[in-house]
This record gives structure tokens, sequence and C-alpha cells, in this order.
């Protein structure tokens, strides 16, 4: 396997393809990073890219001169307070300055960084789908592979070469990411609130879906042996996040439990209302996709029904084709809603990485499987 990788490597440093991947990407990560960041309310003041920002369609409005009051920076208030605010219980002091003096803005700096963070594969795993058939595909239009094979070299040596050098790729492209994240938090003055028990979990599961998508942008490369099937199911996976599996069965799991504030009973609000906002925590029940609400401890029947309406095989098989999707986090955050932090403290996160890791193998199992059986003729 060395001297395989050692050969690739070479050709990939002396071609023109990797340089020409890096340069892309640099220019369209750095320009999509930019403008995330420069559009939050207080960067975006700060840095004169608006003049002001009206909170919530009231008098209340952010300007160069309070912006510091309704930002994460110099607030004293801990990256682990603000990715449980309205999850967990808080120190009333704490919850208060967030939800009252803050007006919650810190939230939006919490989401903007995860979204960053977790969607390092997206630029980079576009990119990876062109260049794959391109570099990996002449080795096989020049008869690279065949001379390996011809040389003793077995078909499974050469895949998992293959395969570990794109994983490399993914790998460098993800990290290169956070640099590009690194150096406009800089240039644009923006202390984001980092937490790493829910950003390195966020970061390693975008490195495993960046891999989950080059894996089948690669496997059909050297399944076929055609470089358009291979850039064709690459992008067609890519496509997969805006219509996944689990934005539809989500949706539709979801439905079958959403309650109106009016199904509520008497009792039940006057607990929420009395209790008040910091109270109300949230946890998520994976056995159902739906977020439980507790107030000291005990459980109270708000926004989803204890049951759903749908038989219990139509539930199962939601939250098969849910838990089962590759992009499950991605779509939660948008489309669901929610909270990075109830995800990886719920079991959420580490479900994904299970599902990715299921299809990396998956994949490339039945990739190599292909490729050991078909005749190479060129």
């Amino acid at each position: 396997m060395k001297k395989i990788l050692s050969g690739m490597l070479f050709r990939l440093v002396r071609g023109y393809e990797i340089w020409a991947l890096l340069a892309l990407f640099f220019l369209i990560s750095g320009y999509f990073t930019f403008v995330e960041i420069a559009t939050l309310d207080y960067v975006a003041v700060k840095t004169g890219y608006t003049n002001t920002f009206y909170i919530d369609m009231e008098d209340s409005v952010i300007t160069k001169e309070n912006a510091e009051q309704y930002c994460y920076k110099n607030s004293g208030i801990s990256a682990y307070d603000l990715y449980r605010y309205r999850i967990e219980k808080l120190p009333q002091e704490t919850f208060d300055k967030i939800h009252k003096d803050m007006n919650s803005e810190p939230v939006y700096e919490v989401r903007t960084i995860f979204r960053l963070v977790f969607r390092s594969y997206l630029v980079a795993s576009v990119l990876m789908v062109i260049f794959i058939p391109i570099f990996f595909g002449r080795l096989f239009s020049d008869g690279t592979i065949k001379n390996l094979v011809s040389g003793g070299y077995s078909k499974r040596l050469i895949y998992l070469s293959s395969l570990l050098l794109t994983f490399a790729i993914d790998l460098v492209l993800n990290v290169a990411s956070l640099v590009i994240i690194a150096v406009l938090c800089l240039i644009l003055q923006w202390l984001p609130p980092i937490y790493l028990p829910v950003l390195l979990p966020a970061f390693l599961l975008s490195v495993l879906l960046s891999f989950t998508i080059t894996s089948v942008s690669i496997g059909s490369l050297f399944a076929g042996g055609k470089k358009t099937v291979a850039f064709i199911l690459g992008f067609v996976m890519v496509a997969a996040r805006f219509f996944s599996s689990s934005f539809f069965a989500s949706g539709l799991l979801l439905s079958g439990q959403l309650m109106s504030y009016h199904d509520l009973s008497e009792e039940t609000k006057e607990l929420i209302k009395e209790s008040g906002p910091n109270n109300l925590e949230v946890k998520l029940d994976l056995s159902q996709f739906i977020e439980k609400f507790y107030i000291n401890g005990e459980r109270v029947i708000y926004v989803f029904a204890d049951e759903s309406t749908y038989p219990k095989a139509v539930v199962n098989t939601l939250l098969v084709l849910v838990y089962g999707d590759p992009y499950l986090i991605d779509t939660t955050f948008v489309y669901v809603g929610y909270d990075a932090y109830s995800m990886a403290r719920d079991g959420l996160m580490a479900i994904n990485f299970a599902a990715n890791a299921f299809w990396i193998l998956f994949f490339n199992g039945v990739a190599l499987f292909i490729f050991n059986k078909r005749e190479l003729h060129c």
C-alpha cells in the first residue's frame, strides 16, 4: 500500500487538479463563511455592514454604540450556559441577562458557529465529487490501474489506497475550513462561543459525512470505471441533502404528535405560566424523535402529545428513515429546529455517527466487491 500511495501522492502534487481544488475551496468557502459571519447582527453593525438592527419590531435597536451589550464577547456568560439556554435550567441571573438584557441575541452566535463548523463538509464535498472523477479517472484512462494489477498489486489494495487518499483530502479540506473560520473571526473581530462537547462532535461528523459522500463517488468510479457515472452519482449524493429521507420522515413523525397551545390542559397552561421559561427544560426522546418538556423534574405534556396518531408500524418505519439518513443532523438543525446542545447531549449525533459509518462500509463494500469481479479494459 505504501508504494501505491507514494505514486498517487506524487501524481497528486505534480498534477493541476489538487491545486485547482484548493484554490476553488478557499475562494468559495471563504466567501460563504464571510457572508455567514458578516451578517450576524452584532458583527454587521460593528463592521459597518449595516447601521442598525431592529429587535423584534420594537423600539430597541443595535447600534455601534450599544452593540457590545448584545454579543457573547465580554458578556461574562460562559459558553456552556449559552449553549444550554432554554434547554436546561440556568442560574436565574444568567437567564435574565440573556433573555431580557441581551434579547436572546447571543443564541444566533451559537447557531452560526455550529452551522459553520458542522457544514465544513458542504463546499468540500461538492468540489470533491468533481475532483474524484478527474484525478482518479485518469488513473483508469491512462492504464495506471491496469498496470498496477499486472504488477501484482491486488485490486483490494489499490482501492483501499485510493480510499485512504480520498479520506486524507476530505480531512485536509475540513481542517482548512476551520482555519478559514478562525481567520475571518479575527478579521471581523467576532469571538464566537466555543463549547467543545458540541462543536468537536459536530466537526468530526462533518468529516465523516464528507467521507460518506466521496465514498459514493470513488466507489462508483472503481465499480463501473466511468467518470460520468461517478460524477452524476456524487452530485446526486450531495443533492440528497435537500430532499433527504429524514426531512420527509421527521415532518410526518412530528405532525403525528404536534399539539397547539389550545390543546393543553388549563393546569398545564397555569403551571408553565407560573414557572417561567427558565424552569422549562427540554430533552429529546429518541424513541419517538420528539422533544419532551419538564418542570422541576416532572414531565409536562407540551408541544408534543404523549402518543402518535400513527400506528406503531408506521412510526417505526419513519424512525428508520430518520435515523438511517446520513444528513440527519443537518436536516434536524435546519428544518426541525432542535438545538445543537440537545443533539449532542441526548445522543442524536452519536446515532448520526453510526449511520454514516454504516453507509461508508456499505458503499465501499459493494464497490470493492464489484471492482474485484470486473475486467479492466484499459
